[in-house]
């Protein structure tokens, strides 16, 4: 693949195959023809005394197509498994200059008729550009122009004709009259850094394992309390500290974990069918994934050191499963901050929870009035914690805060919702009796 030399060898190849043409054609009749590329500008100083090409490159572009045609340089560890491919296309002055009118118009028109009848840089024309005897022994553009040869993607040569307007401006950014000439786009370049890679270590010995491989499939979900004694149910919803069973087929290998939202946990009980697991009391609230992995250990080998960890080799289907958040046992619920605002009574709720959630998970305070109104209306009420300042860091917090205005005061079951996982409600004899939160006047 062609390195950082690809322009340079790219306009010697033009040049090559320009000054391939002019040798063919009458020289008695028309002269020596010069073809050189630098810049516009530094065709008048001085003044050239014989007919004389430019072939200059004006503008670089990347192809986008080309350049996402190799895979990402990083991999999601941030290291580095292929070098950034670079895809060019070069954009191409053609202009003639002379001492006299005729000179430039007849080396202008055998240019053209030359990268006309040149559609394309075969592998043939490049290997031919880089045994240029023109070229000092010193030279790197030989092996670079041999590099272009090897390439992937075809070296296409194409007139790319400008209006007036965009032309005029073309010439006045480089400084230079307006002359007669062509524009032309020369691509696709595919480049890359020649860099030297230290080779690997030879291998000291082979460790290889043969075992049986089967996919683990979930079938389904059953949460039960923390009390051994209870049965399981299923739901989708259920608290830290309780315990869940999952049942499919091919959930016992070698080495099997049960993931929930990204935390290995324990199991209590495995079979081919059914898994057990008491869920962490720690677990963050929310709405979580269930899954299994299962693993091998690394084969043994005859030589040290003796092999370390295991290999991940397959894994189940996601489960989704909603943490309940966990209120405090004792005064979960604190108002604090009374303000009277036209008349409408506002308090600052802070909720305290006995296991810690998010400061960026989205959180709601539900209200239902224990006992109905004047109206016989039994009132309910919805409120949003705030979202924090932009920038904030997530963190883990032991309480949220919440503003209520326009409550009734009064006695309420309050529940808290965190990202769409709602807190238990307790149940007496007459139907749910708490958690409670006393709205004070």
């Amino acid at each position: 693949m062609p390195g950082g030399l690809a322009i340079a060898a790219l306009s010697h190849a033009l040049r090559f195959r320009l000054r391939q043409v002019i040798t063919e054609e009458d020289s008695a009749a028309i002269g020596q023809i010069d073809v050189v590329t630098r810049a516009p500008e530094q065709m008048g100083t001085p003044a050239p005394t014989r007919a004389t090409l430019l072939l200059y490159p004006y503008r670089v572009v990347p192809n986008a197509g080309w350049q996402s045609s190799r895979g990402a340089p990083y991999n999601s560890a941030g290291e580095r498994q292929a070098d950034p491919l670079l895809a060019l296309d070069v954009h191409y002055l053609l202009a003639a200059y002379g001492p006299n009118a005729v000179l430039p118009e007849l080396a202008l028109g055998i240019a053209m008729l030359a990268l006309h009848e040149t559609p394309q840089l075969t592998a043939a024309l490049l290997q031919a550009a880089a045994s240029d005897a023109s070229l000092p022994g010193t030279s790197p553009l030989p092996q670079a122009v041999q590099q272009l040869a090897s390439q992937d993607a075809p070296i296409k040569v194409s007139a790319t004709p400008l209006d007036m307007e965009p032309l005029s401006q073309l010439w006045s950014m480089m400084n230079s009259g307006l002359r007669v000439g062509m524009t032309y786009q020369v691509g696709t370049l595919l480049m890359e850094r020649q860099r030297r890679r230290a080779p690997a270590p030879p291998v000291r010995e082979g460790r290889l394992a043969v075992t049986l491989l089967r996919a683990p499939n979930i079938d389904r979900l059953l949460v039960a309390p923390a009390d051994p004694a209870q049965p399981f149910a299923e739901r989708a919803i259920a608290a830290p500290g309780e315990r869940i069973r999952l049942t499919g087929s091919g959930l016992a290998g070698a080495i099997t974990e049960l993931l929930v939202g990204g935390l290995v946990v324990p199991t209590t009980a495995l079979a081919q069918d059914a898994l057990e697991a008491s869920l962490p009391a720690n677990l963050r609230p929310g709405l979580a994934q269930l899954r299994i992995r299962h693993r091998i250990a690394k084969p043994a080998g005859k030589l040290p050191p003796p092999p370390a960890g295991n290999i991940p080799v397959e894994q189940s289907n996601l489960v989704a499963i909603a943490i309940r958040p966990v209120l405090r046992t004792t005064n979960p619920f604190v108002f604090s901050g009374r303000v009277v605002d036209d008349g409408v009574v506002r308090f600052t709720a802070t909720v305290h929870f006995a296991v810690a959630v998010g400061r960026l998970q989205r959180a709601e305070l539900l209200l239902n009035a224990v006992n109905p109104d004047a109206n016989g209306r039994f009132p309910a009420y919805v409120f949003e914690a705030p979202d924090p300042p932009p920038g904030t860091a997530d963190a883990a917090v032991t309480n949220r805060t919440f503003t209520i205005a326009g409550v009734t005061p009064g006695q309420y079951l309050a529940r808290v919702i965190i990202d769409g996982a709602e807190s238990a409600l307790r149940t007496g004899a007459a139907g749910y009796n708490g958690p409670i939160a006393t709205v004070p006047a």
